[in-house]
């Protein structure tokens, strides 16, 4: 996994429209690319209204593009081609925005739906599921940030092109794992996202099943509580808050499943294969003796 909040994401930041003419030129060979967009609030047009438009390509800078200083006009040639494939989180909304900005995305893919096919989880947030997949916990404090200000700072720039980039990321591992399940194909249409046709009654949205409450026993709740301490222990010598380590889900999940074994433990909310890794062993052992 490329992505980590200490490492410095490469992106260039575009706000003038012939230098986005050109970048965008530079894209025409991607096939798919990861796709994000940071909006905010319209008091008078009372919707959200793009402000950056971000796109990770396979390899190389993460374009963040400023639709507000450049226009949308120049970023329409990738959005709107057939033959590019963007794939993004929650991507009804990105392609919302961009209709309202008067963009018709075509060829947008949304990982949110392949995560709730791919893999059981209590959120698929874009946050929850890159903790999942390959232990790394995004930072999503800036997401509420005023995207209208200018200029924005580095830290808004680098926070919105590090989605971009774990989108694709993420696309990318939920295509193999969706492939190992013998689902792609069928995941990749489910994950589709088109545009609504003009005069098309809009079907109306399925009401999503509450989370799962987890109702732990006495035995279990005093688990937690040891494994807690062993989480605290952990956190405190990587020098990180205590969530990074481990989600308090992901401890009641091991104390009511018990794994014994490292690949049991693939199946336990919030470990992936990273934590898998690089604790897996320890956090077993811990696991044994909260149950003494």
């Amino acid at each position: 996994m490329s992505v980590n909040p200490s490492d410095k994401i490469a992106w260039r930041f575009v706000a003038d429209t012939s230098q986005l003419v050109e970048a965008v030129a530079s894209l025409s060979g991607e096939r798919v690319v990861g796709l994000d967009t940071e909006t905010f609030w319209d008091v008078n047009e009372k919707g959200a209204r793009v402000s950056l438009v971000q796109i990770a390509p396979s390899a190389g800078e993460v374009l963040v593009a400023d639709v507000l200083a450049a226009g949308v006009e120049p970023l329409r040639p990738l959005l709107e081609s057939p033959d590019v494939k963007m794939v993004a989180h929650n991507a009804r909304f990105d392609e919302a925005v961009l209709r309202g900005a008067g963009v018709q995305a075509a060829g947008l893919l949304d990982t949110l739906r392949m995560s709730r096919m791919a893999l059981t989880l209590g959120s698929h947030s874009l946050a929850s599921v890159s903790e999942h997949l390959f232990g790394l916990p995004l930072d999503k404090t800036l997401q509420n940030s005023n995207w209208r200000r200018r200029p924005l700072t580095r830290a808004q720039i680098e926070y919105a092109a590090l989605d971009a980039r774990c989108v694709l990321e993420v696309y990318e591992e939920l295509s193999r794992l969706l492939d190992e399940q013998g689902r792609l194909e069928t995941a990749l249409l489910a994950a589709e996202v088109a545009p609504p046709v003009p005069g098309e009654p809009r079907k109306p949205r399925r009401k999503r099943a509450p989370a799962e409450e987890i109702l732990l026993t006495p035995e279990e709740k005093r688990v937690v509580a040891y494994l807690k301490k062993w989480r605290l222990e952990r956190a405190n010598a990587q020098r990180v808050p205590a969530y990074m380590v481990c989600a308090d889900r992901t401890l009641e999940h091991l104390a009511r499943h018990r794994p014994e074994t490292l690949e049991a433990l693939a199946g336990i909310y919030g470990l992936g294969e990273s934590k898998i890794k690089n604790f897996g062993a320890e956090l077993l052992q811990a696991l044994r003796d909260a149950f003494g």
